[in-house]
């Protein structure tokens, strides 16, 4: 009895499992077709929030709840997991369809609860954080009379009679500096207004566009499909939901009503302001604004000014009298962009005949001239001609073919040069790029360019650009038509033959004209990018453009390339990143040239025909969607590549992983993007530590993310994404010269320990790489800790640590075993001498860094930023002393962003800590 007992007591315990098995297998349809409809149910709900989201956000002032933004990102986690479970249902593995059934059926209660969650929101938006706006690089006022102006400005805008304010005066005589400087100005010396809106108006005068840049500027937008009449009434309600403003509308050409636009109507009783900024005192007339007259310089101020662009020491050049040089500054007509430009194109030379043949060629340039504006020109002109060098000239007057105001990418410029052959023919691509910005650098410091706000891009005034175009009016002969909204393609007529580049980006052409072929055989670039409506070229369109070098149809909507592409034998750049429904590229066998060929975010799955051929190629973008077919071999001959980027999503391309793992040692940068971890494991250990000089790998289960190389803190970067590392069949294997490890959402991780090198079941520090500088966890939902105390030898680089919406983490630092928590108690000190930033936001359960014996040295933090941490009790931070034994700040902390209540309950182990630190302290309200 005792037999047949036990017996029946495990057939009640494997009884039901069993069915359970048996009703997944059988029933494993039915289960899926569950999962689509809750799915339906869920994407219905998730299209209702977004609809009311638009809705209510577009009001003004108010933005998504951080429980809204959770929810929002697990309904695509949810869908992206159950389209993997259907994918896996459709490969039709007899074995697999109980476990499959399984998984579906867990997805469907997910689905079920989120469902719910979507329905129970008390309120989907909170209050938008307050901002006032931007601070904008400036450059030093000059002149007595120019801060006059700016403090009439000031003076008007403090007030409350004068309501719209018009500063206006000649191109180059520095309004835009001058506004510039109330601009920031505002932001720190005044709580009048709400909120400073800064736009750049340009020409010609678009009110559609003019919209969307002050939405944008808003940081909300406006729908695209609506007319100028309902979008104007939307972006009333904004304006008005901000009360208080100061709109500053920078260059503007001609008058326009504000109602038009959307922009209500600046009065006493609203306290709005509005600020232009023109050449014409008729526009400010029009706009019914106070004239406020910016003046030109005085002699002396003139002379100070261009003493300052020169440089002082030039006084003192035995050579040289202060005759010459006042005479030199009196042909810049004390203007103060001519004076700048002219005084950086004269730095550094010390000889009187340079300055005496400076002044010739001043006053033979302007003796033509009769009227105001083309004197300036003359002016500029002579900066331009005293670069001398003829391919620095073409790279300058290169720049005029991006739209006015544009910031240009100095990346994207040198690969234009490059392409262009500005840039003298040497085998090396990275001395090629030294040589590209030390031409940028030239031209800026002569005042031909801008360097952008963050220093990867440049401008050029819009004057100088103006003097540019007048330039490529006769020789070389450009046609620039970009971001002038045009809804017809250029006619035959305006195709000149001796056309040498031209520039119709940023407009509104649907086609190019079925018979179009214009004869322009010495084109050498075509700028067509951002034509989003341009979805048809015809075949003959390249047919007469033999000389073509750089063509960028990048953003545009075409479907298909046309054949004519493919006889462009001079082409050396091809750029079609973003045509998201482009299917086919011709041959390129014949394109022997071609260095640059760009063909990330389009529907093509295939490589191109004739790919095996292009030997020539330094720069292979070919990622996001991943390709479905790249035969083996092509990688191989592409001997001179210099930066890769590719997707590798199926079992199919794994071959092209280890060819292209191969290949990495000859790359300056490659970029991977891996949807299998067996893949990724396998171009890792086929580099076998040989890898590019610059990286940035993408493990990700989301699909292929957009992650750009040039957008990266460090050289070398590995990005996990939803994705399970820790697998005990197959752990995932790191770089081990990888210098940010980005984590987010990654489960199955309770510690960086766990992600360590592991030979024969040990842990093997020595192979985790020693050169982490960035580490950064997002949303690991199972993070306990951040690391052991074992592992701080391989982080003493470490200089970026950031830890973000992790519910479940304590501490940082973790004590593991007896032995480790003996060697704490004994050793406190846990040092990073190289951290700079730490960022600790939404840590439900975060209580301190490291536990209660142990402190944190890190005298080199700069920033410590606390956000949503309701349990941290202690940083455990050890503060420098001074000699008298009182503790004081590390030597470059700049700010501590924390909200009041917490700060006020930290405990410190070190007295007067909390007084020291003090005035770093930002309080900040979530």
């Amino acid at each position: 009895m005792d037999f047949m007992g036990t017996i029946l007591e495990f057939v009640k315990c494997v009884g039901p499992p069993i069915r359970q098995y048996v009703r997944r297998h059988r029933k494993l349809s039915e289960i899926m077709r569950n999962l689509e409809r809750a799915l339906q149910e869920l994407n219905s709900k998730k299209a209702d929030i977004k609809a009311t989201l638009k809705a209510e956000c577009d009001l003004g002032n108010k933005q998504p709840s951080n429980e809204v933004n959770d929810w929002w990102e697990n309904v695509e986690r949810i869908n992206n997991e159950a389209h993997s479970i259907e994918e896996e249902v459709k490969k039709g593995k007899y074995f697999s369809r109980a476990r499959l059934g399984k998984h579906a059926e867990e997805k469907i209660q997910e689905v079920k609860e989120y469902y719910q969650k979507g329905c129970s929101f008390p309120s989907l938006v909170i209050d938008e954080p307050p901002s006032r706006g931007l601070t904008l690089t400036t450059a030093t006022l000059a002149g007595e009379k120019t801060k006059k102006v700016v403090e009439r400005i000031w003076e008007d805008l403090m007030g409350d009679k004068v309501t719209k304010i018009g500063v206006w005066g000649m191109g180059g005589i520095g309004k835009t500096t001058i506004m510039k400087e109330i601009n920031n100005r505002l932001q720190k010396e005044t709580n009048k207004f709400n909120v400073v809106i800064w736009v750049t108006v340009s020409q010609p005068l678009d009110l559609i566009k003019l919209q969307t840049e002050i939405v944008t500027a808003l940081k909300q937008s406006l729908p695209e499909n609506e007319d100028k009449v309902r979008r104007a009434g939307r972006l009333s309600e904004m304006l008005k939901a901000k009360a208080k403003f100061v709109l500053i509308l920078d260059d503007m050409w001609e008058a326009f009503p504000l109602e038009e636009v959307g922009i209500p109507e600046p009065s006493e009783e609203n306290g709005c302001k509005l600020v232009i900024t023109t050449r014409s005192h008729r526009v400010c007339r029009s706009m019914k604004c106070k004239q406020v007259a910016v003046e030109l310089l005085s002699k002396q101020e003139a002379f100070n000014l261009f003493i300052d662009g020169v440089g002082s020491s030039i006084l003192q050049v035995p050579a040289l009298n202060k005759e010459i040089i006042n005479e030199v500054v009196e042909e810049c007509g004390c203007l103060p962009l001519a004076i700048v430009t002219v005084a950086a194109s004269m730095s550094g030379e010390e000889e009187i005949y340079e300055w005496q043949n400076a002044l010739n060629e001043l006053r033979g340039r302007l003796r033509s001239l009769n009227d105001v504006d083309t004197k300036v020109f003359g002016r500029l002109e002579f900066s331009y001609h005293r670069l001398k060098d003829e391919k620095l000239q073409q790279c300058f007057l290169y720049c005029a073919l991006y739209p006015e105001d544009f910031a240009i990418p100095k990346d994207e410029l040198i690969d234009h040069w490059i392409a262009e052959e500005f840039i003298e023919e040497v085998k090396d691509v990275q001395v090629k790029y030294n040589r590209g910005h030390t031409i940028l650098n030239r031209l800026v410091n002569c005042c031909l360019l801008e360097s952008a706000e963050d220093g990867s891009c440049v401008k050029m005034h819009d004057v100088i650009r103006d003097m540019a175009l007048r330039i490529t009016s006769k020789s070389p002969l450009f046609m620039v038509k970009a971001r002038e909204r045009l809804r017809e393609f250029p006619g035959e007529k305006e195709w000149n033959a001796n056309l040498e580049r031209v520039s119709l980006m940023e407009n509104d052409f649907e086609e190019i004209p079925s018979n179009m072929s214009p004869h322009c055989d010495i084109l050498s670039t075509l700028l067509l990018q951002c034509n989003e409506h341009l979805q048809r070229i015809p075949e003959c369109f390249f047919v007469h453009m033999h000389g073509l070098k750089v063509l960028n149809l990048s953003r545009t909507n075409i479907e298909v390339l046309p054949s004519s592409v493919s006889d462009l034998m001079n082409l050396r750049s091809l750029l079609l990143r973003w045509c998201e429904n482009l299917e086919r590229v011709p041959s390129l066998a014949k394109l022997l040239a071609l260095q640059y060929l760009d063909l990330e975010v389009t529907s093509i799955e295939e490589v191109p025909e004739g790919m095996e051929m292009l030997e020539n190629l330094s720069h292979l973008y070919l990622s996001s969607p991943p390709l479905k077919k790249f035969p083996t071999g092509i990688l191989p001959r592409l001997r001179n590549l210099y930066k890769l980027k590719l997707s590798f999503g199926n079992e199919a391309l794994r071959e092209t992983v280890e060819e292209a793992a191969r290949l990495s040692d000859r790359l300056d940068t490659f970029e991977g993007h891996f949807s299998k971890l067996k893949d990724f494991n396998i171009y890792v250990k086929s580099t076998d530590g040989r890898g590019s000089k610059n990286y940035c790998l993408l493990l990700s289960a989301y699909g292929m993310g957009g992650f750009l190389i040039t957008d990266l803190k460090v050289d070398k970067s590995v990005f996990l994404e939803g994705c399970k590392i820790c697998e005990r069949e197959e752990p995932i294997v790191l770089p081990e010269d990888v210098q940010c490890l980005d984590m987010y959402w990654v489960d199955d991780v309770a510690s960086l320990n766990d992600v360590l090198p592991r030979e024969q079941g040990l842990v093997n520090i020595g192979k985790f790489s020693h050169d982490l500088k960035v580490l950064s966890f997002g949303r690991c939902p199972n993070l306990k800790s951040l690391f052991s105390l074992r592992l701080l030898p391989a982080l003493q680089n470490l200089e970026d640590l950031e830890v973000i919406e992790c519910d479940s983490i304590e501490e940082i630092v973790a004590v593991e075993d007896e032995e480790t928590e003996k060697e704490l108690a004994t050793n406190t000190i846990i040092t990073l001498p190289r951290l700079k930033k730490l960022r600790f936001s939404n840590l439900l359960e975060f209580k301190s860094f490291c536990s209660d014996n142990g402190v944190l040295v890190c005298n080199s933090l700069q920033e410590i930023e606390v956000r949503g941490c309701p349990k941290l009790k202690r940083l455990s931070l050890s503060l420098p002393l001074l000699d008298n034994g009182q503790p004081s700040p590390p030597p470059a902390l700049k700010v501590i962003e924390i909200k009041k209540e917490l700060w006020e309950s930290l405990e410190w182990d070190q007295p007067n800590a909390k007084d020291v630190l003090n005035p770093y302290c930002k309080f900040v309200v979530l």
